[in-house]
């Protein structure tokens, strides 16, 4: 065998027992096989793909297909399996849900016993010796899911993962839900990212592959502009975990002095009650007496549990500032850590209360 024909066949994945890999030619996707189940994952669109497939086994072995979406570079070798091979005949058919009427209308027409079997996530199909869960990863296209092998840290992620976002909105694709399923992805332990197009990764280089997709991802919220344009447009999107990621990478990579992005990952991290953090980045402003800088400090503290530091928070705005928001919030630290006589001795607070108790 020859190198060129070495790049256009079906190689097994190195490292990865039984699993073979043809990468996809041109307006075709990769697709993947299961030798000792029988499991193929995508069927591609180009018709010679099956041609030199007696380098992995029979076409009659094949049985069963996952499908990781409805786009045709992906689904249509599927049909010509079914229109070309007598012997492709009993197999199981995965998609997601909401793709399995049309295509088994589809599928009816060539008269086999072709079984589709919806998916919405969560499901496991057994592989071997694993189980492998089915994630639904939205984004690139509404319909679109992975197949995840937490054993083997295995990832079949179809169009999920790509460093340049592509997300097809008529077909319910969004940038929005692209970046939610890259920020899950993240999380899980994934030393093999096998993808819908180019060649495979693993070890150490699928952590760079996730992260630049997921920070390309949202960068494209905002194209051509600051990190802290991105967290503002992530903030309106309701995508508050990404406009932290968006505030963090700006500080590191752009401006490090940039007050209001600064004050903003601090209200972030407020929300959450990391008192800790809160306190490292406002530190200098808050030995300034720096009247945001106290309020985000002071409510950070509230989140945490943690009174009576929110209580000299805002004793110390009160002491500086005397507004009545300021005299109630120190009321309300006052009163948690325990401290209810000073705290009803504060007007603002007492009022408050009083109304609390009318309306229960």
């Amino acid at each position: 065998m020859n190198l060129q024909e070495q790049d256009y066949s079906w190689i097994q994945i190195e490292g990865v027992e039984g699993i073979y890999f043809l990468e996809g030619f041109e307006n075709s996707s990769n697709l993947y096989y299961f030798k000792e189940d029988g499991m193929l994952i995508d069927t591609g669109n180009d018709y010679t793909a099956f041609f030199e497939f007696s380098r992995v086994g029979k076409i009659s072995e094949i049985s069963s297909v996952f499908l990781t979406h409805s786009h045709n570079d992906h689904t249509l070798g599927l049909f010509d399996l079914l229109r070309s091979h007598e012997d492709f005949d009993g197999v199981s058919v995965f998609v997601h849900a909401s793709m399995k009427d049309v295509l088994e209308r589809r599928i009816r027409i060539f008269g086999k016993n072709v079984k589709v079997i919806g998916l919405k996530g969560g499901e496991e199909i057994e592989l071997g010796d694993e189980r492998y869960r089915v994630l639904d990863t939205p984004g690139h296209t509404f319909d679109h899911i992975c197949l995840y092998g937490s054993e083997s840290e295995i990832l079949f992620s179809g169009d999920a993962v790509i460093t340049h976002p592509v997300y097809d909105e008529n077909l319910g694709g969004s940038l929005k839900n692209f970046i939610i399923t890259l920020r899950h992805l993240k999380k899980l332990n994934i030393n093999h990212i096998f993808p819908g197009h180019g060649y495979y990764a693993s070890g150490d280089v699928t952590g760079i592959i996730l992260e630049k997709s997921y920070f390309n991802a949202i960068r494209e919220l905002s194209p051509d502009r600051s990190l802290k344009e991105c967290a503002k447009a992530a903030l309106g999107a309701g995508l508050f975990v990404e406009a932290e990621y968006s505030l963090a990478a700006h500080l590191e990579l752009e401006d490090r002095n940039d007050r209001e992005a600064i004050f903003g990952l601090a209200s972030i991290k407020a929300d959450r009650g990391e008192i800790e953090a809160v306190e490292e980045m406002l530190q200098n402003y808050i030995e300034n007496s720096c009247e945001e800088a106290l309020y985000i400090a002071g409510m950070a503290a509230m989140n945490a549990g943690k009174f009576e530091k929110a209580a000299g928070f805002f004793k110390k705005l009160v002491s500086m500032y005397g507004n009545p928001k300021y005299r109630a919030l120190y009321g309300s630290a006052l009163y948690e850590c325990g401290r209810v006589a000073e705290a009803f001795e504060i007007e603002e607070f007492r009022r408050i209360y009083e109304r609390v108790g009318q309306n229960r």
